[in-house]
């Protein structure tokens, strides 16, 4: 494999945030503030934040700049507070006849993708649409493409958009600032961190320099699910193996051009495919446990396990969220829809209450703010759940679907993002997709 560009850089500097089809604005009521700009942490109003290991990373509190938050999926913000609930709706944006990614937010805009392919823009505070980025299909493309979209990333300079090339798209004006050919339509994964794209392409994996718009790594893991970006620049993937019944995590130094570690659970085990990063440890769900595995080495251990009672059975599909050393899970059908357990004892917390918390099932990664947990719970995800971190009491909660105004039958919550004022939504279903924004 051959190195392209010259070496990156390698610091813990800034996690990044830090044609025109069908789209009708519903309603638009409200004017919002949140519109700072935000992106690498140039931003004079991005604030630090100090992670559980102790790294200072630097966001914005009104931006959400790529699926999962940040380039290591942590789906954890000490600086910020979500707001006050319950929540009603500022205004509903309607997309017809595609399915849209999870949201990303910056600069005053809600940026999500579709699989035709072609990037919206829709302003934050009113839902009028900003501008449109329609892509060309490359050659011999099927005209009606059926692939979930990737959810774009943006920072501050630029919107990074995947269709078979990586686009960087100026955010005020929609208007193409530089692409580069990767091969491939289908689904995949993008993160952003110290400079540098990550893509995950159908299972090629690339490190793509945003100063020289220029490949730097590129590597094949077919099945690749997830990805994720650690604090010195690791790229960690894990992918589907043995035709999807077990799952392989791998890590990769893009700058050395090396493999760091791969690790495969003993057994055949149909789960753990998708991951975060914290502490250069990796952390995912097994059918009945949470594993951690150590980046450097490819050691694990069971940090969770969750034996099948009448009250608990673990989530098999989002990865967990770590705060304040407490590991938040997910629940299935007819179990509570999160879990905590302690790091250090892998036990519940003495003032942690599972059993006053509904039913799942919850399929969505929970996001941990200073003072509150979200979970989104029930058949579609719809269901909006905001606890106290420390006992799982309920602080409130909103059913989203209450405050759309389109039928949604069969309706699935894709993606979120939790601002300061408000929360984002996607909702995909089999009689319309929507973008919603709801607040106090």
């Amino acid at each position: 494999m051959e190195e392209r560009s010259n070496r990156t850089r390698r610091q813990w500097l800034a996690v990044c945030g830090g044609a025109t089809v069908g789209l009708s604005t519903l309603a638009g009521c409200m004017s919002s503030d949140d519109e700072s700009e935000t992106g690498n942490g140039d931003d004079e109003d991005d604030e630090t934040e100090e992670t559980d290991n102790g790294e200072s990373t630097e966001t914005a509190s009104g931006s959400w700049p790529m699926d999962r938050f940040t380039a290591d999926n942590q789906m954890v913000a000490d600086d910020r507070s979500g707001p006050d609930g319950p929540l009603e709706e500022r205004w509903t944006t309607e997309v017809e006849d595609v399915t849209l990614s999870a949201p990303v937010v910056d600069h005053g805009l809600i940026v999500v993708a579709d699989e035709t392919p072609t990037l919206h823009a829709v302003d934050l505070a009113s839902g009028e649409i900003e501008w449109t980025f329609e892509a060309e299909l490359p050659p011999r493309a099927p005209s009606n493409p059926q692939w979930d979209p990737t959810t774009p990333a943006v920072t501050d300079d630029a919107v990074y958009f995947l269709t078979d090339k990586l686009y960087a798209i100026d955010p005020d004006e929609g208007e193409e600032l530089w692409s580069i050919e990767l091969g491939s339509l289908y689904a995949g994964d993008i993160r952003v961190f110290d400079g540098i794209v990550y893509v995950n392409n159908d299972g090629e994996l690339y490190a793509i320099d945003t100063d020289d718009e220029d490949i730097i790594w590129e590597n094949e893991a077919s099945g690749t699910e997830d990805i994720a970006v650690g604090d010195d620049g690791t790229l960690f993937v894990i992918r589907r193996t043995n035709n999807g019944n077990d799952y392989e995590a791998l890590a990769f130094d893009v700058f050395e051009d090396e493999s760091l570690m791969t690790y495969s659970p003993s057994g055949n085990i149909r789960s753990g495919f998708s991951l975060m990063v914290q502490d250069k440890t990796i952390y995912t769900h097994d059918p009945a446990s949470v594993t951690a595995i150590d980046a450097e080495t490819g050691n694990s251990e069971t940090v969770a396990e969750f034996e099948k009672t009448e009250e608990t059975h673990p989530a098999n599909t989002a990865p967990p969220s770590i705060a304040n050393g407490v590991v938040y899970s997910g629940g299935t059908y007819n179990y509570p829809a999160v879990y905590a357990t302690e790091l250090d004892t892998g036990e519940e917390p003495e003032e942690w209450k599972s059993g006053n918390i509904e039913n799942g099932p919850n399929g969505l990664q929970p996001f941990v703010s200073d003072d509150t947990l979200y979970i989104w719970r029930d058949l579609g995800y719809t269901h909006l759940h905001a606890l106290d971190p420390e006992t799982g009491a309920e602080q409130w909660t909103t059913y989203t679907l209450d405050h759309i105004e389109t039928s949604l039958h069969g309706s699935m919550v894709e993606g979120y993002a939790v601002l300061e004022d408000s929360i984002v939504l996607t909702i995909n279903s089999n009689t319309g997709q929507v973008i919603v924004t709801l607040e106090p």
